[in-house]
């Protein structure tokens, strides 16, 4: 899957694929919750499909890296193309915004 902008006017949210209807602690969830909660609209992107807890990804998310510096999820890109990586990082980024 090629981490591609959904809309570049709306920060996009990159996460597995338990957001939404996994624990309310899941690192993904709690970056889409914070945002949610700011008033930030966004639009959400399932990346993670097929790969829970992100077993077996090393390596394998290049165009991930390269849009974040990392791998991992959740990544949130702002319009313009600068990214934040890692749920605390946007739960930060999230209440800087409300």
């Amino acid at each position: 899957m090629t981490a591609v902008i959904a809309d570049p006017t709306t920060p996009t949210l990159y996460v597995c694929h338990i957001a939404g209807k996994g624990p309310k602690l899941h690192p993904c969830a709690k970056a889409d919750a914070a945002l949610t909660d700011a008033g930030v609209g966004h639009e959400m992107v399932v990346y993670g499909k097929g790969k829970p807890f992100g077993i077996g990804v090393k390596g394998t998310r290049e165009d991930l890296e390269a849009v974040s510096g990392q791998e991992k999820l959740p990544v949130l890109v702002l319009p313009g193309g600068q990214a934040i990586a890692g749920s605390k990082a946007i739960i930060g980024w999230a209440k800087s915004q409300a």
